[in-house]
């Protein structure tokens, strides 16, 4: 069961620092502002080990020249209780808390947010021979490059079938044909690239300063891996108002900015959003009783995704 709010903030009083204020909590651990400009994160799970590969993926994405900040862990501590890591505060105002849930469509400061951290991603590549992180637990093979993320993304999709494929056949219908055209369209896919790709490019993950530009992107680790920054693109407009009323609308009018302004390609965003929902659909229960489960299952069945799907490449 994983560490209390309250436990975690004990921890963190006995290994001697001051939790000034809980700043949140999400599916990986508790953070806490613990002052001197550093925050406190209290891992649910994972061991120093495991946070070490995110730790060098940090100090890569520092290097990259990018108009905003990111993230930095200066210390890993394993204690009795936990994994501890420091970190340093970032500042600015989650794009979540500024937006309204129920517009019918983005307000011109939050689709600029967006467009400047895709543009910024895709426009600031990773050199080579980078380290790389595991993608939802599984291991990268050493014999794939660091930009060719590709091989182990589909290897997550086949261990998720092998998981919940009985469930997901329960509710996409012919769930077998969607699963094999997407392997088959992300596999011929031309390489676009090594970008640093975050992987839950949502509006609390981005933080805008006082005149509503971007000031960091934070919480890296959940699916971040270096190459299409079409991925996080698809990501992005999901996610911009994902149970609001208005969610096609704003998906919509994101993936048709995305296309003119960036020149994604509005197939390949929604290639993407399928491998995206085979990826996620059972990431916060394995039941499929959550509201993402729903959300990966409503693309999954939408007619634009099966279009794209269906493509006959040249």
């Amino acid at each position: 069961m994983p560490i209390t709010q309250d436990d975690a903030r004990q921890l963190l009083i006995r290994s001697g620092r001051r939790p000034v204020a809980h700043l949140g909590s999400g599916m990986e651990g508790h953070v806490f502002d613990i002052g001197d400009e550093l925050v406190a994160k209290v891992w649910f799970a994972k061991t120093p080990g495991e946070i070490a590969p995110l730790q060098t993926f940090y100090e890569v994405l520092g290097t990259l020249g990018l108009p905003f900040a990111t993230p930095r862990i200066l210390e890993i501590h394993d204690l009795p209780g936990g994994t501890v890591s420091i970190e340093r505060t970032l500042r600015g105002t989650p794009l979540s808390d500024l937006v309204d849930r129920d517009e019918r469509e983005p307000p011109t400061f939050a689709t600029e947010a967006v467009v400047s951290v895709l543009t910024a991603l895709r426009d600031h590549p990773v050199p080579d021979a980078q380290p790389i992180l595991p993608i939802l637990g599984i291991e990268p093979l050493d014999a794939i490059p660091p930009h060719k993320a590709m091989p182990t993304l589909l290897r997550v999709v086949r261990r998720n079938v092998e998981r919940y494929g009985d469930r997901l056949r329960q509710s996409v219908p012919d769930f077998d044909w969607v699963l094999e055209r997407t392997v088959q369209q992300v596999s011929r896919l031309p390489d676009a690239g090594r970008s640093a790709v975050h992987g839950d490019l949502c509006p609390p993950n981005v933080l805008l300063g006082p005149d509503r530009t971007v000031s960091a992107v934070v919480d890296w680790g959940f699916l971040s891996h270096v190459g299409d920054t079409t991925f996080d693109a698809t990501i992005a407009c999901g996610s911009y108002n994902l149970y609001g009323r208005h969610y096609r609308q704003t998906d919509d009018y994101l993936v048709a900015v995305c296309a003119d302004r960036l020149r994604f390609d509005c197939q390949r965003l929604l290639i993407h959003r399928a491998l995206y929902a085979l990826l996620t659909s059972n990431a916060y229960s394995e039941d499929g009783t959550d509201g993402h489960f729903g959300w990966c299952i409503g693309n999954l069945n939408r007619d634009d995704v099966r279009a794209a799907l269906a493509v006959q490449s040249r």
